[in-house]
């Protein structure tokens, strides 16, 4: 008996919340300042959209703060998400999908994102190097998805 092929396609993409605070601006630009101190942090959520057709949405929140000394120089939050459609998954192999392959697949959009809007915002883009979303997912090794 032939074992049939799992896998996942995208069925969408999209922005879910958006955010770009500079609240120094002009006098903190970085002409003005020099190179600030970033900070970023990333949280991956899933939530069964429809559980008949192993349908999820991937929710990838990326917060970036650069400060100098004290003083913030810019905010950008985003939340990116997609959703998916799992094709003959084990049930035990749902979550690592959804949260590791899943958030593998959109993390690449939400960078080019982020980095357009701190260069929109007078900065130079801002790189996230890239993130090892298996590692993520082993530290928080989900008992289920939220449904």
């Amino acid at each position: 008996m032939e074992k049939v092929q799992s896998s996942f396609k995208c069925l969408s993409q999209y922005i879910k919340d958006l955010s770009f605070e500079n609240p120094k601006t002009p006098n903190i630009l970085p002409h003005l300042i020099g190179n600030p101190t970033i900070s970023v942090g990333v949280n991956v959520n899933a939530i069964s959209i429809d559980d008949a057709k192993n349908i999820f949405e991937i929710e990838l929140t990326i917060n970036a703060q650069a400060k100098k000394k004290d003083e913030i120089v810019f905010i950008a939050e985003l939340v990116y998400a997609g959703v998916i459609e799992l094709v003959n998954v084990d049930e035990n192999q749902k979550s690592f999908i959804v949260l590791v392959d899943g958030a593998k697949m959109i993390f690449p959009f939400a960078r080019r994102i982020l980095a357009d809007l701190v260069r929109d915002g007078g900065f130079p883009p801002l790189y996230i190097e890239p993130i090892d979303f298996l590692e993520l997912y082993k530290n928080n090794i989900p008992s289920h998805l939220n449904s």
